[in-house]
């Protein structure tokens, strides 16, 4: 089995000479470290493996596989959501291959897209080390020095699919000729049980004894410098507050939320179908609020893409939210003393549901194997590198956010008040659909001005937020209706009755009312002028 955790470390390199007896004497009269223990030096080799125009360390990504010391096996770090980097790790099999095991592999898929992995370095290290541990002989924080030696493979291939000479998918595969031969002395900080303040008192003892913070704290990295291999970078550079500068923070901020919770959806793990979705639905918004800042039909191709990838993940997202909403409404009948027959239907819903969760579940994951996936993936990474924005993006971000803004707004008060004006049928039903998707742009749209207008963006999101639930929760109940005869039909065909899902069905009617109870003064709040008030 893997094991996840978040890398806490920090690394230095030497300025002048350091004698190490005296930094660990330097190390004991920090805070709350009681005496400073020297641990037994390791020696450990690490392979790392990328493809020939390093997609993994382009996307800040490393994967090596390592013999020696505590860190033996296959080792994965991948930017974390709330900053740094989280490390997944897993054995090495018994024939030693070089194919990273399933629970990895996973995790490289939206990477890879299919291009060989294939050795890139091959780095050699001596560790000698210190334990920081305080009056209980807690392990507080560990400090290393590493004397690394480090051997790029197959530069040729890697510099001729980086130049765009190779394609990386069919460079062939290998160590090929020996680039550059490097070494360095480091030294890394990683906290371990002590609190995040000791991190910054440690930096300045290791300063005061000739070392600096790593200006290239990756050791990969470090090694491919040094041979003049570098991967290109994933994000455009814009100028500093601009309307462009914004959205391709939003846009960055995105796709990076779409490739992590990938493996989540592979694996099934909670919550991760909808997380994706949203990623999705983000990614469109943006690109249709503000539009006006590329140039004209740029982005249709990007939309129709991303449209169809949410498509792919709606399908298994709406039995997802069916199994959980008519599971509820079964259990809430069942309560009823007068319904002692609908004992044993909630659980019995769910696996109908369940079920076809499953199979549109795989049905997805089918398609992010596919190859309109992984081009979908490639668009987006290019769009990042290279944007083809109008002169629009260079102006002020205030300016162009706010008009984008108030276009979304004036949509969804449109949209919104044409749906309450309309009498029930499915008519209206679709018109409030089209007013939920109006509330879900706004909102979104705000998000995206939020770094610029702080509190003011945040409220219009907080109150399109609150209409798009109420609309949510009311298109959940038009949903479970329309399912509804379905579900009483595999009950029939097991020999029971289906009186109870006429039941359902009332249930959901007197939801869908409750839910448009709440709709005109939440509406109305949202709707006020006043809202557009960005400061």
């Amino acid at each position: 089995m893997g094991h996840t955790s978040i890398e806490r470390e920090t690394k230095f390199e030497e300025v002048v000479p350091s004698r190490l007896a005296d930094l660990a004497d330097r190390l004991t009269r920090l805070p709350g470290v009681a005496r400073v223990a020297p641990a037994p030096a390791e020696e450990f080799d690490a392979v790392y493996y990328d493809t020939a125009d390093l997609a993994l360390l382009s996307a800040d990504c490393t994967l090596s596989r390592r013999s020696g010391g505590d860190d033996a096996g296959w080792q994965l770090k991948a930017p974390a959501p709330g900053g740094g980097h989280s490390e997944l790790k897993a054995p090495v099999d018994s024939h030693g291959s070089d194919e990273p095991p399933e629970e990895l592999a996973r995790h490289l898929r939206a990477r890879v897209r299919g291009r060989l992995l294939t050795p890139v370095a091959h780095l050699r290290t001596h560790r000698a080390r210190w334990s920081l541990l305080d009056e209980e002989d807690r392990v507080l924080a560990e400090v290393a020095r590493d004397d690394i030696a480090a051997q790029v493979l197959g530069g040729e291939r890697i510099r001729a699919a980086l130049a765009g000479l190779m394609r990386p998918d069919t460079a062939a595969a290998g160590r090929g000729a020996v680039a550059q031969l490097t070494s360095w002395s480091e030294v890394a900080v990683e906290l371990r049980e002590g609190a995040p303040s000791l991190t910054p008192e440690i930096r300045k003892r290791l300063r005061s004894a000739g070392l600096r913070t790593a200006a290239q704290p990756c050791e990969l990295r470090r090694a491919l410098s040094a041979a003049d291999l570098s991967p290109g970078t994933r994000a455009a550079r814009t100028a500093p507050g601009s309307a462009g500068e914004a959205v391709m923070t939003r846009l960055c901020q995105q796709v990076e939320v779409l490739l992590a919770t990938d493996p989540a959806v592979r694996a099934d793990a909670p919550d991760a179908v909808h997380r994706m979705r949203v990623a999705v639905r983000r990614l469109r918004a943006v690109l249709k609020s503000h539009r006006r800042l590329f140039k004209p039909g740029s982005t249709r191709a990007l939309e129709r893409e991303l449209r169809w990838l949410g498509a792919q993940l709606g399908r298994a997202r709406d039995h997802e939210v069916l199994a959980g909403l008519l599971r509820r409404a079964a259990a809430d009948v069942a309560r009823d003393p007068r319904m002692p027959s609908a004992n044993g239907l909630a659980g019995r819903i769910a696996g109908y549901e369940a079920a076809a969760y499953r199979r549109a579940w795989r049905q997805a994951c089918e398609k992010l194997d596919r190859e309109r996936y992984f081009a979908l993936l490639d668009a987006l990474e290019k769009w990042l590198a290279d944007p083809p924005f109008t002169r629009r993006a260079g102006k002020s971000a205030r300016g162009q956010l706010k008009k984008a803004v108030r276009r979304d707004h004036r949509r969804f008060v449109s949209r919104t008040r044409k749906a309450l004006s309309m009498p029930d049928g499915p008519e209206r039903e679709k018109a409030l659909h089209g007013a939920r998707k109006a509330a879900r742009r706004l909102r979104y749209s705000a998000e995206t001005a939020r770094p610029v207008f702080g509190k003011s963006a945040k409220r219009l999101a907080k109150r399109a937020k609150a209409v798009q639930n109420v609309l949510g929760a009311y298109q959940d109940a038009v949903v479970a209706r329309a399912a509804l005869p379905g579900l009483a039909d595999q009950e029939h065909g097991a020999g029971r009755g289906t009186f109870l899902f006429g039941v359902l069905h009332c249930h959901q009617l007197r939801e869908a009312e409750k839910q448009l109870a709440r709709l005109p003064k939440l509406w109305r709040r949202a709707a006020k002028p006043k809202s557009l008030r960005l400061r």
